[in-house]
């Protein structure tokens, strides 16, 4: 055979195969065609279907969870199946089979081409089932804190824990997409689907607050009383520390205020029964009046936060609503007046010694105007004075008021003799009435706020 019959020969044969090849690709997929990852290549649609029927049949996914767990989802569980939409043909279509050739030089990879499907219920009931929602396994994230140690006074930071919450709402919808695509497994962590802590360990707030409450603890904050004190210490403190949500120390308002109440309890001293030596000589119990210490609690309160807050050892006293003379235990001190009503008598001691001793007359008791008991003090001083009240008008060179209902020390020029039992028929509408010369030297050497002890 010459060379013209071979090369036409040669060429016959090439056109033959040509054809061939495209009759065949007519029918089925070019050669590299790979649908969803599926190698379709030499295959009819209808093979191709059953390809990804089989594969959906035996499809799993793993998921993967914290701390090396893993679960799987069968096809069955979620009811995967393959949805005949025609979009295989579709594809076999555009690929016309004269033109096989050119998959040769062309990508034949098609993606989102394959419609498959799964039963909500079914999906819905395997998703709420999963291990990783089991609440007895399922540990929930807790930011980093401060926690007090009472051995070392000091707070140390416990780490956080990441635990294994998951972001139900949000990994529902990945996992269902997961699925439809026929993904073999889906990390939660990467899908960045676990709920984190805020608050790590060296979070800034996190070591801002330890730092701060360190500083708390070592403080303390005494309060002086004169010759006795109270210490709020390093064990109270602790307990009224806490950190809010971003890690703010705060002090608990509601514990330091339940604390100044009790300090007030201790100390106020207003109406409070006291007892004492009479100077006279006699054991003296006597409660009521308006003398004393008396706290400002909610003042106080207020400043103790602010103290605490400072972070350094202090020594304070407390603010008052009330004031008296001396803050010692015995706060009535070494300079008041004495007013016996058994005795109709009355003292006046000063700096230690008695400067006064007189017969009084007090309130009429036959007539309900008796005087009232209790720790007074002197309210103010002043002379030349006109008592009025229902029925009289009497006027005196010295007035030395300590009740505000209007009773008080003062001369009484219209009284002939003092003491014994005139206050049962013949007392005053309340007051000391008292020898000119000896209310004159009180006034002279008395101030006002200096307390008036009335007893029987």
């Amino acid at each position: 055979m010459d060379k013209k019959k071979k090369a036409g020969l040669a060429v016959l044969i090439i056109i033959a195969l040509y054809v061939a090849a495209s009759i065949f690709f007519q029918y089925h997929y070019f050669i590299g065609t790979k649908v969803n990852g599926y190698s379709c290549a030499f295959r009819s649609v209808s093979k191709a279907k059953e390809l990804i029927k089989k594969d959906v049949k035996s499809y799993k996914i793993t998921i993967k969870e914290r701390d090396k767990k893993k679960e799987s989802i069968s096809s069955s569980q979620v009811k995967l199946a393959f949805k005949d939409d025609g979009k295989l043909e579709n594809i076999k279509a555009g690929q016309k089979g004269y033109a096989w050739i050119t998959a040769l030089f062309q990508s034949q990879n098609y993606k989102d081409a394959i419609t498959l499907t799964v039963d909500n219920d079914a999906f819905n009931d395997t998703y709420k089932n999963l291990n990783a929602f089991n609440k007895d396994m399922v540990i929930a994230p807790v930011d980093a804190y401060s926690t007090y140690d009472a051995a070392s006074n000091s707070y140390s930071i416990v780490p956080e824990v990441y635990g294994n919450t998951v972001k139900r709402k949000q990994f529902k919808p990945i996992l269902k997409e997961a699925i439809l695509n026929m993904e073999r497994s889906i990390d939660i962590e990467k899908k960045d689907c676990y709920k984190n802590p805020v608050y790590k360990k060296d979070t800034a707030e996190v070591v801002a607050a330890n730092k701060t409450l360190n500083q708390y603890v070592q403080e303390t904050i005494t309060y002086d009383f004169d010759d006795r004190t109270e210490e709020v210490n390093a064990k109270k403190l602790s307990k009224w520390l806490y950190e809010t949500d971003k890690h703010e120390v705060k002090v608990h308002s509601e514990m330091v205020a339940k604390y100044i109440k009790n300090l007030a309890k201790k100390y106020d001293t207003v109406g409070v029964k006291r007892h004492f030596k009479s100077i006279c000589g006699n054991d003296v119990e006597v409660s009521g009046g308006t003398y004393g210490w008396k706290i400002d609690q909610e003042a106080e309160t207020a400043n103790l936060i602010k103290v605490i807050k400072q972070g350094k050892s202090v020594k304070r006293k407390p603010e008052y609503a009330h004031r008296a003379k001396s803050r010692k235990k015995f706060d009535i001190g070494n300079t008041y007046v004495e007013v016996s009503l058994g005795e109709q008598h009355m003292w006046f001691y000063k700096n230690g010694k008695t400067l006064v001793s007189t017969d009084v007359v007090t309130g009429d008791i036959s007539k309900g105007h008796g005087t009232p008991t209790g720790v007074y003090y002197i309210l103010y001083k002043t002379t030349d004075y006109t008592l009025t009240g229902q029925g009289y008008a009497s006027h005196v060179d010295y007035w030395l008021p300590f009740i505000q209902i209007g009773v008080g020390i003062h001369d009484s020029s219209w009284r002939g003799s003092y003491g014994g039992g005139i206050f049962t028929y013949d007392g005053s509408h309340g007051c000391v009435n008292t020898p000119r010369s000896a209310v004159q030297k009180i006034y002279n050497n008395i101030e006002s706020t200096y307390p008036v002890v009335v007893h029987w």
